[in-house]
Order: structure tokens, then sequence, then C-alpha cells
């Protein structure tokens, strides 16, 4: 947080558990004092959800720190824009903390992804077949819709953290469905790593870290030469470019244009446009969405 200064106002993502409390507190400790509190409640666990939200405002209150809560349909989102669950609520707390910091005027948010997260999102992005992008995890600091995302704890192992919240006898609420094994994340950090550690050892996680940082600055290379994107794509400037620069423009496209967490398939569906021989002239994607090609141009509708 050198780069930070301890005098500025952020915004900080909690939500009640181990790790957000262990930030929040640290912060506190190191000198921060002009934090906003943000805990959005998703409505999914009934009363202990609402217990949540009552307990992160008066821990709040007690450490001297503004706080902003609300409240989400998160099930009823989902079922309406053809989401998951998980990525439902991700898009709504994304959208929270951009209210959060237009209402605030902070541009600064933190948040409390560690090492142990950084492993568990390489690996789900590996499955889901990601590129370099998403091999190489999450970013200790970045940009969505002008919020800077700080994660200062990114290089920080859980357990260590968890030796911090003991030492300093914290406060959390523990949330009993990050044990469940029904949504994919929650398979790969409670089925799927163990399984590996148990194999490899625990040094695997280091290796994953390892090679998460390699991946991250050839992606930043890569992305340096990605051409900005407009809203309709040409089909004959994509047919002219290298493979793997067309497929780096085309994701690039799919997220500027707010297609819900794209990857190789979306990509590849949306090249399958470019042939007029025998591919389709129109495609599904992912949120009621689909890309169409017409007059040489590929550009995105809803369904």
């Amino acid at each position: 947080m050198e780069n930070h200064p301890r005098g500025r106002r952020y915004l900080v993502g909690v939500s009640g558990g181990l790790d957000s409390m262990a930030l929040l507190h640290a912060l506190k400790r190191i000198g921060f004092q002009k934090l906003i509190v943000c805990h959005l409640d998703h409505g999914l666990r009934g009363k202990l959800s609402c217990g949540d939200a009552k307990f992160v405002a008066k821990q709040a209150a007690l450490l001297g720190f503004e706080v902003e809560t609300a409240r989400a349909r998160t099930r009823a989102f989902a079922g309406s824009a053809g989401r998951s669950l998980e990525t439902a609520a991700r898009e709504l707390r994304r959208a929270f903390f951009l209210e959060c910091s237009k209402r605030r005027r902070c541009r600064r948010l933190l948040l409390a992804h560690h090492a142990d997260d950084q492993v568990e999102t390489c690996l789900f992005n590996f499955l889901r077949g990601s590129g370099a992008a998403g091999l190489a995890g999450m970013r200790p600091e970045s940009t969505q819709n002008g919020l800077l995302i700080i994660r200062p704890m990114l290089e920080i192992p859980r357990g260590e953290i968890s030796g911090f919240v003991a030492a300093n006898k914290i406060a959390f609420r523990e949330d009993h469905t990050n044990a469940e094994i029904e949504h994919t994340r929650n398979r790969i950090r409670n089925l799927v790593i163990p399984a590996i550690a148990s194999a490899f050892g625990e040094c695997f996680r280091s290796a994953v870290l390892r090679a998460s940082h390699i991946f991250r600055i050839e992606d930043e290379w890569m992305e340096s030469q990605t051409p900005e994107v407009p809203q309709k794509l040409s089909c004959s400037a994509l047919r002219a470019m290298p493979d793997a620069l067309r497929c780096r423009t085309v994701l690039r496209w799919l997220r500027r244009s707010g297609v819900p967490e794209p990857g190789f398939a979306e990509t590849r569906r949306v090249l399958s446009l470019l042939d007029t021989k025998t591919g389709p002239a129109k495609v599904s994607l992912p949120g009621n969405l689909h890309a169409r090609r017409r007059t040489g141009e590929i550009f995105l509708g809803q369904e």
C-alpha cells in the first residue's frame, strides 16, 4: 500500500467474513482513517444474510468508519438475466461498488482477495479454457469503469490471514455456504485444490502463483498489441489478422460489449461468423445476447 496515501478516502468491500474483516482491521492499524465500508446483502441466506449486514455495520461503527449497505435479489436477477447464481452475485456486487463510488465520489476500492483466492481463480480459468489473461488470474490493481480496484493481500496466504485474525481476536462471520460444493468455485476450493495438494504437496500453490505472474507479464505485452475495438467489428479486418491477435481482438470486444465472463467458447462462436460459406450469420452468447454478421460487420444484439 506504499503507493496509496493513508489520508485519502477509500471504499472497502466487506462481507463480514474472515478475510475482509482482517483487511479492515489491518488498514485501521496502519493508519487508514477515511474508509467507507461497503456491504451488499445478496439475500441468499435469509436471516443469516441480514445478520451479516448488521454485523458489518456495527463493526464499521466501532472502528469509526462510514458504511454503505444494500440488499439485492440475486436469485431473481440470475433467473431473469440468464446468469448462474455465481455470475449474478458477482455482477450485482460490481454494480453496487460502482454505485457507491459514484455516490461517494470515491474512485478507489480495496478488496480482500488473497493468494489462495488467486490459485483458485487461476485453476477456475484454466478449466474454463481461458487464455493468458485468465491464467494470469487477478491483478494487484485493475480498473473497471473508472474504479481503481486494489488487492493489497493478493500475495498473502490464507493461513497467515487466519493467524492475524486469531492473534488479534478479530470478530468475523462464518458463511456456511463456503463449504458447499454446488457451485464451481466451491468445488475447486473444497475438492480439487485439496486433492492436488495431497498428490503433489503444498508447493503446488507456489507453482501456480509463479505461472500466474509469468502469464500476467506476457498478457500485458500482448494486450498492448491488441487494437482498440469499435462498436461493430469489420470482418475483413479480422480476417487479415494473425490468429492470436484475431482471438484477442474478439475477446476484448466481447468484454467491452458487456458479455458476461466471455472465454474461448464465446470467442470461437463469434469467429465462426467470418465463414460466409458454411458458417452461421448469428450466434447466441451469454446474458441473452447474440452476435450477428451483416454487410461485412459483426455487431451485438439482445435476444
